[in-house]
Order: C-alpha cells, then sequence, then structure tokens
C-alpha cells in the first residue's frame, strides 16, 4: 500500500473475510428455524433439520458487507466440489475475490479456516492501520478465536458478523457482534 505517510492520508480500509461454507450451513439451520422446520437452533441441530431449499445470495451478501461499512475489499473461502463451480464465479461477480481449496480425504473439508486466517492476519498487518481502518470476519466457529484476539489486542476494530448462535467466546473477543439473523430471508437467493 505504499510508504506510511501515504496510508495514514488514504481513505478508510474495510477488510471483510467470509467463510463461505461455515455460513452457508449455519444459514441452512436458522432458515428451518424462521420457516417452523425446527423450534430451535439446538432442535435443528439434534435432529439435523435444515432447509435444503436455501441458497446463499452473494451479491446481498456484498451488498450487507458494504451497508456495515462502505468501500469494502471482501474475500470468500470455500473448497471445490463437482456440483459448486458454478457459486465461485457467482460469487466473483458479486465482487468477493475468491480462495477455494481442494476437499481432504473422503470429501472432507480442509484448510478453509487456516488459508482465511492466514490472509487475514497477512491483510491486517500489511494493509490495515489499527485503531484507522475496519476489518469483519462472516464466520462463527471458535477456530477463529485466537487470531480475533491478537487483532484487537492489536488495536484492530474487528467486527463478527454471523448468526446469533456464533462462539461465545469468538462473540466476546470481537470490537462488535452484528447477528446476521434479522437478514437471513434477504440473504437468500
Amino acid at each position: 500500500m505504499g510508504d506510511r505517510s501515504s496510508r495514514e492520508a488514504s481513505p478508510l480500509v474495510h477488510l471483510a473475510y467470509v467463510d463461505c461454507s461455515n455460513l452457508f450451513i449455519e444459514a441452512q439451520k436458522v432458515s428451518a428455524v424462521s420457516h417452523g422446520l425446527a423450534r430451535s437452533l439446538a432442535d435443528a441441530r439434534d435432529r439435523r433439520v435444515t432447509d435444503l431449499h436455501y441458497r446463499l445470495d452473494l451479491n446481498r451478501l456484498m451488498a450487507l458487507l458494504q451497508w456495515l461499512e462502505h468501500p469494502v475489499r471482501a474475500m470468500l473461502f470455500g473448497s471445490i466440489t463437482a456440483s459448486n463451480a458454478a457459486l465461485w464465479h457467482h460469487a466473483e461477480g458479486a465482487g468477493f475475490e475468491v480462495t477455494v481449496v481442494e476437499r481432504g480425504f473422503a470429501g472432507r473439508e480442509k484448510q478453509v479456516d487456516t488459508s482465511l486466517v492466514a490472509r487475514l492476519c497477512r491483510d491486517a498487518y500489511r494493509d490495515a492501520r489499527p485503531g484507522l481502518d475496519r476489518i469483519t470476519l462472516v464466520a462463527g466457529d471458535g477456530d477463529y478465536l485466537p487470531a480475533v484476539q491478537q487483532l484487537v489486542a492489536d488495536g484492530f476494530d474487528v467486527t463478527l458478523a454471523y448468526w446469533a448462535h456464533a462462539s461465545r467466546e469468538l462473540r466476546e473477543a470481537a470490537s462488535r457482534f452484528q447477528p446476521l439473523d434479522p437478514f437471513v430471508e434477504d440473504l437468500s437467493l
């Protein structure tokens, strides 16, 4: 981004990082509850109830991220399968920088969380200014806790935007929490 003096005079930087798989899987549970398919998220989890018709509209997700803080540079992370190639084109068309990883043994998703954290930390310490710029994490997994704790301790403003059932520790570690539950229908395709 150039030397320090030009960075200090530059406009606000808003970096957003989305764990697409995590967001989508949990959105199907939130949607199931909102449509009365399950009494609560605990019920949906216990009975493995999801709204299989729910799909995320990544254009609307980008609009929500811009609403949180405009402008935004947003990165979306996920894993590629034979059936989801169109999703990544949709994400790029919505303005996301996309990082996909191959699934591991037996089709299990591996390296999405670590890829996101590596990029988040590199970008924060290279491109953002503590106390001035904003970072938004769209994920709810406790695996993100150490990175969020470190960023906040180093003076970065970190918003966690996720479903209300995000990890309690992660919600508390972030500078602020923006629940997405009220937007579940707005974010649907």
